[in-house]
């Protein structure tokens, strides 16, 4: 699973990479971009488009009846009800493809969130690290120690919390650069990225799970945490990120949305779609 989360990560670097000095709504736009262009071709390929044009084609011309007749009560009546039989199968053509489009558009949005979710630390910057225990890191709980890369400082001694299973500490970002955390629980050690960037757009990977599945799911930029029979989860509190726009700090799901709706209804008669 590794590889192929690596495979995919490279690709989003790769369309990133020519924006990442740049302004993170400018390299939000394009991505928005493809993403209404992926949305269009699903859209096309998986739904009936004669079905959806003759429904809209009668939708209109039962409104245009409306507008004819406002003064016929009885006709006024069976139009309404006309258009809201032919909305309610509208909906159904559309259905289907929104259901193809539901995986490809997740596995992209999770891609996404490592880069415009969070922010790098940045010097002086603290954070708090987490690790999380299994049912069988408690008789090891005491023992937990970490240790930092010489760009970040440890800047509070270990907070146990037994009956959350789970160790803290706070963090101080000296240097730029990724740099290490080390973990050592019993006999294993584990290893943590932590990126201190002023600049551009960084990807950043808050949390690190011992499952692989979720890993790949939740988590594709870094591998899963090693089977062990201590430790679940290590978290890093790296600050969320906002989208500048116009005077606006805006949650980046919240612009790629909306313009990937722009782009597509924009763009549904260069790709011959009907919507």
């Amino acid at each position: 699973m590794w590889y192929i989360n690596l495979a995919i990560s490279s690709f989003f670097n790769l369309l990133i990479a020519p924006f990442r000095n740049l302004d993170p709504l400018w390299s939000l736009t394009f991505m928005s971009l493809l993403v209404g262009i992926l949305m269009l071709v699903i859209f096309r390929y998986t739904s009936n488009q004669g079905a959806i044009r003759e429904t809209k084609n009668k939708i209109r011309a039962y409104i245009f009846e409306l507008r004819l007749f406002k003064d016929e009560l009885p006709i006024v009546l069976s139009a309404q009800k006309k258009i809201f039989t032919y909305n309610m199968k509208y909906m159904s053509y559309a259905l289907k493809p929104m259901l193809f489009m539901m995986a490809p558009l997740v596995l992209v949005l999770i891609q996404l969130e490592g880069w415009y979710g969070f922010k790098a630390l940045i010097p002086q910057e603290t954070a708090v690290v987490s690790l999380k225990l299994s049912e069988g890191g408690a008789e090891v709980m005491n023992k937990v120690t970490m240790r930092a890369a010489p760009g970040l400082e440890i800047d509070s001694p270990a907070l146990r919390i037994p009956s959350e299973k789970e160790v803290n500490w706070r963090i101080r970002a000296k240097e730029f650069g990724s740099h290490n955390l080390t973990f050592n629980v019993g006999d294993y050690s584990f290893n943590k990225e932590v990126v201190v960037s002023d600049k551009g757009l960084r990807r950043v990977t808050p949390a690190s799970f011992r499952s692989e599945f979720w890993n790949f799911v939740l988590n594709p930029g870094e591998k899963a945490i090693p089977d062990n029979p201590y430790v679940e989860e290590i978290i890093v509190s790296y600050p969320i990120n906002s989208i500048k726009v116009y005077k606006w700090g805006l949650h980046w799901l919240v612009v790629i949305f909306a313009l990937s709706i722009v782009f597509g209804f924009a763009l549904k008669g260069l790709f011959k779609v009907e919507i």
